[in-house]
C-alpha cells in the first residue's frame, strides 16, 4: 500500500471513530467486561497448572504490546500518525455535552481519588489481619504508579493539544497515568474481591472493574488528553505489573495452606 492510500485508510478509520464516539464508548466497556467474565471463568475452571501458564502468557502478550507501542510511538509510521488523525478528527466532533460529562466521568482515574481508594483497601487489610493481601495491595497500586511516572520520564512524549476547556492535564503523555492507575487500582480491587467476596459478588466485580477500567481509558482519548496509544499502553504495562502481583499472592496463599494442612 502506497503511502498516499494508507494515509488515507487512516483519516478515515479516525473520522470513522470520532463519528462514532459515544457509541464506542457504551460498547467497548461492555466487551471489556464481557471479555473479563469469560477470562475469569476460564482461569476458575482451570488446573494450576494450566493456569499458571496462562497467567504467564498473559505477562508476555501484555508486556510485548507495551515494548511494541514503546518503539512505535519513537519514531514516524501507523501509530503515530493514528493518534495524530484521532486525536485532530475528535476536535473537530466531539460536543460540548459530551465532553462535560466525560470530564466528570474521568476524575474517577485522577490519582488522588485512586490514591485514597487504595489506602483505604490497604487499612481495611490491615484491620482484618490480611497481611499477604495489605502487601499485594501496596505493590500492585503503589508499583504500577512508580512504574507509569519512570515510564513517563523515560519517553517524554507531549500530549495532544486540547483547548476545549472541559479538562486539563500536565506532564508527560506515555502511557496514560489514569488508564496505569486505573487498571492498577481497580484491578486490584476485582482481585481482593474475587478472594473475599461471596461467590455470587465474584463475576459481577470483575465486569464492573473492567467496563470502569475501559471507560475511564478511553474518556481520556475522547477528551483528547491522551493519545490512544498512550492509553493502550498504559493498560499493558499496568496489567502485566498487576497479574504478576497476583500471581505472587496466589503462590504465598497457596503456600500457607499447604502450611496449615501440615499442622
Amino acid at each position: 500500500m502506497g503511502s498516499a492510500a494508507q494515509s488515507a485508510l487512516i483519516d478515515a478509520c479516525a473520522a470513522w471513530v470520532s463519528a462514532h464516539a459515544l457509541l464506542l464508548f457504551l460498547l467497548l466497556p461492555l466487551g471489556a467486561a464481557t471479555v473479563a467474565v469469560a477470562m475469569a471463568r476460564v482461569s476458575a475452571r482451570a488446573a494450576p497448572v494450566v493456569r499458571a501458564a496462562g497467567w504467564g502468557a498473559a505477562v508476555a502478550l501484555a508486556g510485548a504490546l507495551f515494548l511494541t507501542l514503546a518503539y512505535a510511538v519513537t519514531r514516524p509510521g501507523v501509530v503515530v500518525e493514528f493518534d495524530s488523525a484521532l486525536a485532530g478528527a475528535l476536535s473537530m466532533s466531539m460536543g460540548d455535552s459530551l465532553l462535560w460529562l466525560l470530564s466528570w466521568f474521568t476524575t474517577l482515574g485522577d490519582r488522588d481519588v485512586l490514591t485514597v481508594f487504595a489506602i483505604v483497601m490497604t487499612l481495611a487489610l490491615l484491620a482484618r489481619r490480611q497481611w499477604g493481601l495489605a502487601l499485594f495491595c501496596v505493590a500492585a497500586t503503589g508499583g504500577g504508579g512508580l512504574i507509569n511516572r519512570a515510564l513517563k520520564y523515560g519517553f517524554e512524549r507531549a500530549r495532544p493539544e486540547h483547548d476545549h476547556g472541559f479538562a486539563t492535564a500536565l506532564g508527560w503523555s506515555f502511557p496514560s497515568g489514569h488508564a496505569s492507575a486505573a487498571m492498577a487500582v481497580y484491578g486490584t480491587a476485582c482481585y481482593l474481591a474475587w478472594r473475599l467476596a461471596p461467590a455470587p459478588w465474584r463475576l459481577p466485580g470483575v465486569a464492573l472493574a473492567a467496563g470502569l477500567v475501559m471507560a475511564i481509558g478511553l474518556s481520556r482519548v475522547l477528551l483528547q488528553v491522551h493519545f490512544a496509544s498512550d492509553v493502550v499502553a498504559g493498560f499493558a504495562i499496568s496489567f502485566a505489573w498487576l497479574v504478576l502481583c497476583a500471581a505472587v499472592a496466589e503462590r504465598q496463599a497457596a503456600s500457607a495452606r499447604r502450611d496449615q494442612g501440615v499442622q
